[in-house]
């Protein structure tokens, strides 16, 4: 029985070893890397129940690597008022990042109304005119419905880059033709061990953005990231260094 429980016991070390072992090369492979510098803010949407932590690693390690710059926290309310919640550094030629948190946090088609009421302030306060936008899961669906719904070109900043992470779109919809023609798009999703999901969503169906907006924006890009379940699952994507890499080379240069 003693023998058994020492067996046990090393087998746990060897899996948590392999893990920790994978997490740490993973994390040095994805250290290194530069990327040009401008004013273009991103700002991150988060999905459902998603707020500020959701998207801190991701924003945390860019702006420890030198590829972006954390710079604020944005609070949206029921009633579409945008206030900051806190400003970490200045809004400057720095890729500056902007984490935006949604009073109501699961009711995508509802925070996408509100969108332009954010974007607007950013634009007033803060002198920002062009944003690059990233959602995570239903974030995804919240940036797209701005996109074709409710965008306005008067007193909102020019969309660069929409990054969507682990999210699936209508095959048709008569509001395609609103996206901007300038619009470049990365398509990202997670791919478990090769099992074709994230474990919440199959790439079969991520993968059908492509149709949805061929002709109707500048350009598009899928990228299937395949991994084990700490580096690949859906709510991991935004927590694995190697993906904020691959995600800060395509937004930032």
């Amino acid at each position: 029985m003693k023998h058994k429980k020492t067996f046990i016991f090393l087998i746990f070390l060897l899996v948590v070893g392999t893990g920790f072992g994978g997490w740490w090369y993973n994390t040095q492979k994805a250290s290194n890397y530069h990327v040009k510098q401008s004013r273009t803010a991103t700002v991150f949407i988060p999905g459902l129940g998603g707020n500020y932590i959701t998207s801190d690693y991701m924003v945390s390690s860019w702006d420890k690597n030198g590829a972006a710059t954390k710079a604020l926290q944005v609070y949206i309310k029921d009633n579409g008022k945008v206030s900051t919640v806190k400003q970490f550094n200045k809004i400057g030629k720095n890729n500056p990042v902007i984490q935006a948190n949604f009073q109501t946090n699961n009711k995508p088609a509802f925070e996408a109304t509100h969108m332009p009421q954010l974007l607007a302030y950013l634009k007033k306060n803060y002198g920002i005119n062009k944003v690059n936008l990233i959602g995570h899961s239903s974030g995804g669906e919240i940036i797209y419905d701005y996109l074709t719904k409710y965008r306005k070109t008067t007193d909102q900043p020019e969309v660069v880059h929409f990054v969507s992470m682990a999210n699936t779109y209508p095959l048709k919809d008569p509001n395609i033709t609103n996206l901007p023609k300038n619009l470049q798009i990365l398509n990202f999703c997670g791919n478990v061990s090769n099992t074709g999901s994230d474990g919440l969503i199959p790439v079969r169906d991520v993968v059908k953005m492509k149709e949805l907006v061929h002709g109707h924006v500048k350009s598009y890009k899928l990228y299937v990231y395949n991994g084990d379940p700490q580096q690949a699952q859906h709510s991991m994507l935004h927590e694995n260094p190697e993906v904020n890499k691959i995600i800060a080379e395509y937004m930032f240069n």
